[in-house]
């Protein structure tokens, strides 16, 4: 999940070349980054995204109705190269993103995970563990709504707030693996993660929208600590011919 932080930063950045810019400009902006994604941006701290690889991640996560904890190995993200966006503004008073962008489909896969899990469904508790491969995809995968870029300085970079971004899941697919060392555990769980994950994303936009919050905004910021405001308004203002390469930098 923190390569998608990372990814938010990307199209971040793409977005503040956004302000009242002919459709052309903007275009080349976000398929330059497109590009970059498999590149990454060592400089700016941000790896290589397309597709996205963790030798080990550990994960605990708690909400109020689902509770995670556990680690994946050989975790691969594929797919956040793919998005579309059908809204992209810059409001350059308020200095203000406003966005709508779709993911097609998200693949994350992981040749061994190991988890257990606590979770509330239909009024319901339930618990379970997972020792084995996982495969699952998300389909129509969108993000909309808006966020302020404030500079701390001239010079010294920049930081969001005032995040204010809904998500919406098309659908869910799941062959996972391993769940309970049982195969009637494992299609059942398959079935019950696609109807989770649906009803959770979309049927609860605020617990979601804090969660992704959390999620994204403090390692955004940690990045974009390396970008200079007059940076970002000089690709904003074209004050800059030539200012993004052809080709990803690698």
């Amino acid at each position: 999940m923190r390569t998608c932080v990372i990814l938010v930063t990307l199209l971040c950045c793409s977005s503040l070349g956004s302000a009242k810019l002919f459709d052309d400009e903007l275009r080349e902006l976000t398929e330059f980054l497109r590009l970059q994604m498999r590149c990454g941006y060592p400089a700016r701290g941000v790896p290589i995204l397309a597709p996205a690889q963790i030798a080990y991640k550990e994960i605990a996560t708690r909400t109020e109705n689902f509770g995670c904890q556990g680690n994946f190995t050989e975790l691969i993200l594929e797919g956040l190269d793919g998005y579309e966006f059908s809204k992209l503004e810059w409001n350059n008073v308020l200095h203000t993103i406003k966005f709508d962008m779709n993911f097609p489909k998200i693949s994350v896969k992981s040749s061994n995970y190991k988890l257990d899990i606590l979770a509330s469904l239909f009024g319901s508790d339930f618990s379970l563990w997972g020792d084995g491969a996982l495969a699952l995809e998300l389909i129509n995968f969108r993000a909309y709504g808006s966020f302020i870029i404030r500079p701390k300085s001239a010079t010294s970079g920049v930081y969001v707030k005032s995040w204010k971004v809904k998500w919406e899941l098309g659908e869910a697919r799941s062959q996972t693996t391993g769940i309970m060392n049982s195969r009637l555990y494992t299609k059942f769980i398959n079935d019950l993660i696609k109807e989770y994950l649906e009803v959770m994303i979309n049927d609860n936009p605020t617990e979601v929208s804090q969660f992704m919050e959390d999620l994204i905004v403090p390692p955004m910021n940690m990045v974009l600590e390396n970008v200079a405001w007059y940076e970002i308004t000089a690709i904003i203002l074209g004050l800059v011919e030539g200012i993004l390469p052809v080709e990803p930098i690698c």
